[in-house]
């Protein structure tokens, strides 16, 4: 007897690249080591019911509709490469350097109707015919945060996603991983007011910045169970940050809505080429909530705000935006969207 075909979860990999023509797969350009990747292909089913004399009311036929993908992924940051998320769902990326390390400021796109790039994923995971891969094309996320925990945990990302219904890839793509390492939460600094870089918050134990877009799928008379476009709406930015108490000043934020500028930062204190950074700027967040934490043996606050929409963190395309993050690395100018 022949041993049973298997198909093991580890073996998986996942591989982007940015697409020409929404909803026509292309072949990856990078590839992102992840801790989970879940997908899962949607169609909306149409129950003929009318009645044919008999005694039933369920359906006499089911005639399959449109359809859709959906994306649910996270893993480490790397950040060479989270620069397709994030241009994925801000819509622009305005670049500066002249040679490594290049600095990606990413913004809200606030011009020619606001849609940007959208992205094809590939994972490859057995059991589909000849390439062992689906792709999902024409992506267009509607989450993506950042999180990190300075005692236990590496800085990471999570996102969700809606995308073309999965299409059978041709060939299995051939994977190639970044060299660079993630970092450790520990080496987060805070800023409030400017301060980040010179003189962090070093109370921050743990938190989260998240990006939300809307996004809509259209459907139109084209002979097609495919959306017609998946429609951007709009994008807001929130945040989450537990501070040990070492005085009331996140209490007094909320209390008397001084809104300061919230800054993130994490580099692998490299230079030149070798230099890998992301920095998160809020020019102006307001706290919105910060009741005591009395939990642990340490008394903290933890908040909740939002970023609110100002005319400093936006790109060329002008505008307003509340927040923007920039990444440096060696990756050219044209690669992420």
């Amino acid at each position: 007897m022949a041993a049973p075909t298997t198909y093991p979860s580890l073996e998986r990999f996942l591989g982007v690249a940015k697409d020409v023509t929404p909803g026509t797969p292309v072949a990856p350009v990078a590839y992102l080591p992840f801790t989970k990747f879940d997908w899962n292909d949607k169609i909306t089913f149409l129950d003929d019911k009318a009645v044919r004399g008999v005694m039933a009311d369920d359906a006499f036929n089911v005639i399959g509709g449109v359809r859709l993908g959906e994306l649910t992924f996270e893993g480490p940051g790397f950040f060479d490469e989270l620069g397709y998320l994030l241009g994925n769902i801000f819509g622009a990326d305005d670049v500066t350097g002249t040679a490594a390390p290049f600095s990606h400021k990413f913004s809200l796109l606030n011009s020619a109707g606001g849609q940007g790039t959208t992205h094809t994923f590939s994972q490859f995971y057995g059991p589909t015919p000849t390439s062992g891969t689906r792709q999902f094309s024409g992506t267009a996320l509607s989450e993506l945060g950042f999180q990190f925990n300075a005692e236990s945990e590496l800085f990471k990302y999570t996102a969700k996603g809606m995308s073309w219904a999965s299409q059978t890839a041709g060939s299995k793509p051939t994977s190639s991983f970044t060299a660079a390492k993630p970092q450790p939460s520990w080496a987060v600094q805070l800023g409030l007011g400017g301060t980040v870089g010179g003189a962090p918050v070093l109370t921050v134990a743990s938190g989260e910045f998240n990006i939300k877009r809307a996004v809509k799928p259209y459907y139109t008379a084209q002979n097609l169970r495919d959306p017609y476009i998946m429609q951007r709406g709009g994008l807001t930015a929130d945040f989450k940050l537990s501070f040990v108490a070492a005085d009331e000043t996140p209490l007094t934020y909320m209390l008397n809505n001084t809104q300061p500028q919230v800054q993130l930062l994490i580099s692998n204190g490299l230079s030149g080429a070798n230099l890998l950074s992301l920095q998160v700027d809020m020019q102006q967040a307001a706290f919105t909530a910060a009741p005591p934490n009395f939990g642990s043996e340490a008394i903290m606050f933890d908040i909740t705000g939002k970023g609110v929409l100002n005319t400093t963190n936006i790109g060329a395309s002008g505008g307003y935006g509340p927040m923007t993050v920039t990444l440096q690395n060696a990756i050219a100018s044209g690669t992420f969207i």
